[in-house]
């Protein structure tokens, strides 16, 4: 019988231990099941306060390097017009005459379906040639016959759109709707990684923010359909549409703004995981006027390889590990670059018309988030082009998100798993809309700190195309679709997870229950905001009095309601990652001395017992005529005038 000697023993208990660190680092490295729910989704939610940049979340930030595309330049292009022409600095660079090359382009069509196109028969091309079509494969062969140029362009056929169908201008009261969707974005997630993007939205274009937005499914497809249809994706409420084989008797809100007269486009830039697509069969008949998807089909039939690749490449990318052309190009550009190209043909081709698109990218964020801030300015640059064209006149821009990052380490911390469930929701009302009707704007500013859905979005979409701006009507699409509450009416800040259609499995929300006023935490969190008061009006001690308590109204701890749900795979990451616990915030009212002022803070406590105001100390009653000794619009709130 064989009896391994010691050096075989040594060898197989090796082995065992590196076949055991596989197997630990395989079972933390499994997608994490944990699964967190809200053990009450009728309480009055508390919207959880997060840092975007918590330092759990920082040491997981990466940056990645911008893509390098191919530096060899385009021998043709469709202007903004839509004529196809000579790039005459790249003949000039390859020191080509126009005589020296053969020229043709071959259209593309759309036919059977979502998966179907074909390429029509070649046709040359005297420039500069009005394209009748969106997409055409432009090559060009060299005197001996070679091919020595090939590409995929774009372009916007709107006069071919104009014959077949009336679009209407747009007059006084009749908005656009440009929906400007990314995929995993937080709110706090956008302020990381396209701050500049933000900045602009809020503060240059007066975007508005909702920091209650919370999706109502799992992944794309059950958020993307509330939003455009205002109802749930589950065949309850679609009834038959829900097992038909493609989605097109989905009643979509695209088909209301086409029938209304709108021009429509919907452009996503993921052909194989978009919404309508992935594991499904998408549209037998093009859903709008404009359809971006043929586009990226052509490109995958010219370069079936590479294009097959592109996941496994991006991967690599990811490590840093080059072997091919990066992912993110195509030929000599970015490929969000190309897909911001084509929304700005869409909204030059008809200033003048009523538009609606869908726009949705996903490649850039889905699965390596970090990603996205590489288009951090090419997305800036656009908002500021739309702006400079006049196209934000009488445009509202909803610049949203589907859920946050859910696949990756982020969603492994306490931040995370709240981002995860809190995507962005920003939009930008034109001017004209604010100044005709300035009861919206107060109302929405209102209800971005109460609980909101796409289910709402959908209903404020329905009240644009129906010029239903006035604040004492219901929305119309409230009668059909009872989720919806418009975000132009008021949304009542006494909304539940459960009232806002928002599962266990979803619901963000903190609670708060009452706690001792004499508790030792409640005294010093009040005692450090009279201190910070004191200290806020040092400069105007001379006429401001200095404070004291007087007394405490009310005195609220705000506790996660997240429990763990039992789930029946294991994982490492399930040992390692417990319930959220936040124990030791507190919202408190007080009241002080001389001035009867009652003021409310929400604070931690932290471990090391140091307090951590969250936001401003907020004034709730008036000050009146207290304060008119001092100029200071902000301290005003806290100065009592000797």
């Amino acid at each position: 019988m064989w009896s391994p000697n010691v050096k075989q023993k040594r060898m197989i208990f090796f082995a065992c231990v590196l076949f055991l660190l596989f197997i630990i680092n395989h079972k933390y490295n499994t997608p994490m099941t944990l699964d967190l729910r809200h053990s009450d989704v009728h309480a009055q939610c508390v919207l959880p306060e997060i840092d975007p940049f918590d330092k759990e979340v920082m040491k997981l930030d990466q940056h990645p390097r911008p893509p390098s595309c191919s530096d060899s330049m385009p021998l043709l292009f469709i202007d903004m017009e839509g004529y196809i022409q000579f790039n005459h600095t790249s003949l000039t660079l390859y020191k080509l005459s126009k005589s020296d090359v053969d020229c043709a382009y071959i259209p593309v069509e759309r036919t059977g379906g979502d998966d179907d196109i074909i390429l029509k028969p070649k046709i040359q091309f005297n420039e500069p040639e009005y394209i009748e079509w969106d997409f055409v494969v432009a090559n060009c062969l060299d005197k001996k016959g070679k091919l020595i140029y090939e590409a995929v362009l774009t372009s916007v056929d709107s006069k071919t759109v104009l014959e077949r169908k009336q679009i209407k201008t747009a007059f006084a009261d009749q908005y656009n709707v440009l929906l400007f969707g990314i995929d995993s974005l937080s709110r706090t997630g956008a302020l990381r990684k396209i701050p500049k993007t933000m900045n602009y939205l809020q503060d240059d274009l007066g975007g508005i923010t909702f920091k209650g937005y919370t999706k109502v499914g799992a992944n794309t497809f059950p958020n993307v359909v509330p939003l455009l249809t205002g109802k749930r994706a589950d065949k309850t409420d679609l009834g038959p549409a829900w097992e038909h084989y493609y989605f097109d008797d989905y009643p979509l809100i695209q088909y209301n703004y086409s029938h209304a007269g709108y021009v429509t486009m919907y452009a996503e830039d993921w052909p194989y995981f978009s919404t309508f697509n992935y594991l499904a069969n998408g549209f037998k008949v093009q859903p709008t006027d404009h359809y971006l998807r043929p586009m990226y089909l052509t490109m995958k039939k010219l370069a079936p390889v590479s294009t097959s690749l592109e996941q496994v490449n991006l991967y690599l990318e990811n490590k840093h590990i080059k072997i091919l052309p990066s992912s993110l190009c195509y030929k000599h550009r970015t490929k969000h670059v190309i897909f911001l190209e084509y929304l700005k043909r869409f909204l030059n081709a008809y200033k003048t018309k009523l538009k609606f698109s869908f726009s949705w990218m996903s490649e850039l964020s889905h699965d390596y988030p970090y990603y996205l801030e590489i288009a951090d300015q090419d997305f800036t640059d656009f908002l500021k082009w739309m702006k400079f064209e006049g196209h934000l006149n009488n445009t509202v821009l909803v610049f949203l998100s589907d859920h946050g990052s859910r696949i990756d380490d982020l969603r492994n911390t306490a931040v995370g798993r709240i981002e995860a469930r809190m995507p962005l929701l920003t939009i930008v009302l034109p001017e004209r809309l604010k100044q005709q009707h300035p009861d919206i704007v107060k109302t929405m500013k209102e209800n971005t700190n109460v609980l909101t859905t796409a289910f709402d979005v959908n209903a404020m979409i329905g009240d644009i195309l129906h010029q239903n701006f006035d604040q004492h009507l219901e929305s119309l699409l409230r009668y059909k679709h009872p989720r919806g509450l418009s975000l132009f009416r008021k949304i009542p800040k006494e909304r539940t997870c459960a009232n806002a259609s928002i599962s266990e499995q979803f619901c963000p929300c903190f609670i708060s229950k009452p706690t001792d006023i004499k508790s030792p935490n409640v005294q010093k969190i009040v005692n450090f905001s009279i201190d910070k008061i004191n200290r806020m009006l040092y400069k105007h001690k001379s006429v401001c009095a200095t404070l004291s308590l007087s007394q405490i109204k009310d005195a609220q701890l705000v506790v996660s309601s997240f429990e763990r749900y039992q789930t029946k795979k294991f994982t490492i990451r399930d040992f390692l990652n417990t319930r959220v616990k936040d124990e030791n915030k507190y919202t408190i009212l007080f009241e002080t001395s001389p001035s009867d002022a009652l003021f409310e803070v929400t604070a931690h406590v932290e471990s090391d017992s140091e307090i951590k105001i969250i936001g401003d100390i907020t004034r709730t009653n008036k000050y009146g005529k207290q304060s008119q000794c001092i100029s200071d619009k902000f301290l005003r709130n806290f100065c009592f005038c000797k």
